[in-house]
């Protein structure tokens, strides 16, 4: 105790003795002679009483798969584009400090031409080549079918963010924000259950530590015909992630006129929730997307990758399948793509538009292919980058072609 009050003396901070740890469990404050306040202290040992809550942990029936039919493959992925979930937000994102006061190495458009969305984004002090990053993941349309499979779809998406500009996957925070109805209903109480052991289990499996959240609970409201309605159960997931060197960030601009397009992970029949359904208009059945345990390894290939310079540009492959995924790779640059899709899935449905985890789309030297594909250990190649700014694209069924002008037409359309 001396040498701190001798401490707080030379620099000028007043310091008082007002007690000690007495080891009683009880709080004593005195006035002089007189007991002012003397109260157990158990309350901060033992915790406040609990509260018992019950909940329902049956599953969401499930429902057999039926047909799903797209006829116009490039109609639909316009119609994609353009849906609010999809379509450009950089009506919103231009309202604000979007540069961070020029510390931004990675925006939310993509440089340089600011035309098409990235992943993560990057910030970065001037004075020092270590950065962070930001990803987001959420899609609430999952949880009204499999809430623990929604929130492990979260993690993984707010992670392949992160690790497609270049950060770390090993040096990953994560936050959690719920947005639930009423958890004295069971139902209710019994998604959040199932969405928090999602959420566990994704953590412990990307090794990515929860470190703040928050919660917001009795999101509900009462209909024109006075019926109680809660709001879909909804998860958003924030990554914060280390960028040991921001002058080795990717971006998802297409980069180079004969670069080769390589897609890792795995593209399964879980089409339930997707985009796809929504723009149907009904529940087709079938599953959400699952937990892909593989997706840490192939991250970590990827961030080691792109470490050595073998990596030229990265975009995520979540909301709107792989269709969406390629028409957002067309709008970062003037450049296009031609691919063929029928070594990703057996039907061209299930190829374009599943919303499978673990994928990430890779724009790779031609000569470096067979190294990428063998570390990813899961990879496909798709195609290559073209002068023709458009997007040609070969399935099982067919072959479509959606120009730029109606690709950049939809997608910012609804911005």
């Amino acid at each position: 105790m001396p040498e701190v009050l001798h401490l707080c003396l030379v620099r000028g901070v007043k310091a008082t003795v007002i007690g000690e740890f007495t080891g009683t469990r009880r709080l004593i404050v005195q006035h002089g002679s007189e007991i002012v306040v003397d109260m157990p202290t158990d309350f901060l040992f033992d915790g406040r009483p609990q509260r018992e809550m019950i909940a329902d942990l049956e599953p969401h029936p499930t429902l057999a798969t039926t047909s799903r039919r797209v006829a116009d493959h490039a109609q639909m992925v316009c119609q994609l584009l353009a849906h609010p979930n999809l379509a450009s937000k950089e009506a919103v994102i231009r309202r604000y400090d979007h540069e961070i006061l020029g510390a931004t190495v990675i925006g939310p458009m993509s440089a340089p031409w600011q035309t098409g969305p990235s992943d993560g984004v990057v910030i970065v002090r001037p004075e020092d080549e270590n950065g962070f990053a930001l990803g987001i993941g959420v899609n609430a349309r999952y949880g009204l079918y499999d809430c623990r499979s929604m929130a492990w779809s979260a993690v993984d998406e707010a992670m392949r963010n992160v690790v497609s500009v270049g950060a770390d996957p090993s040096a990953v925070a994560l936050l959690d924000n719920f947005s639930w109805g009423d958890p004295s209903r069971p139902s209710t109480l019994g998604d959040l259950v199932h969405a928090v052991e999602g959420c566990c289990a994704a953590a412990l499996a990307f090794s990515a530590p929860f470190v703040s959240g928050k919660d917001s609970l009795n999101n509900e409201y009462e209909s024109d015909s006075g019926v109680r309605q809660s709001i879909p159960p909804t998860l958003v997931i924030t990554a914060l992630a280390h960028v040991p060197n921001v002058d080795q960030c990717v971006s998802s601009t297409l980069r180079t006129v004969g670069s080769a397009i390589v897609m890792t992970g795995l593209t399964n029949d879980e089409l339930r929730g997707s985009h796809l359904d929504l723009l149907l208009g009904s529940d087709h059945g079938g599953l959400v997307p699952q937990p892909d345990t593989t997706a840490p390894l192939r991250y970590r290939a990827l961030y080691e990758l792109v470490q050595q310079g073998k990596i030229r540009s990265a975009h995520d492959c979540s909301e709107g399948g792989l269709a969406v995924a390629l028409a957002e790779y067309c709008l970062t640059s003037p450049l296009g793509l031609n691919v063929d899709i029928r070594a990703v899935a057996a039907t061209d449905v299930v190829a374009l538009y599943a919303e499978s985890n673990g994928r990430i789309l890779l724009e790779v030297d031609p000569n470096l292919v067979d190294e990428v594909c063998a570390r990813l250990g899961l990879a496909v190649v798709l195609g290559s980058i073209t002068e023709d700014p458009d997007l040609h694209c070969r399935t099982h069924d067919t072959q479509f072609c959606v120009r730029r002008a109606q690709m950049v037409t939809a997608w910012s359309g609804a911005s």
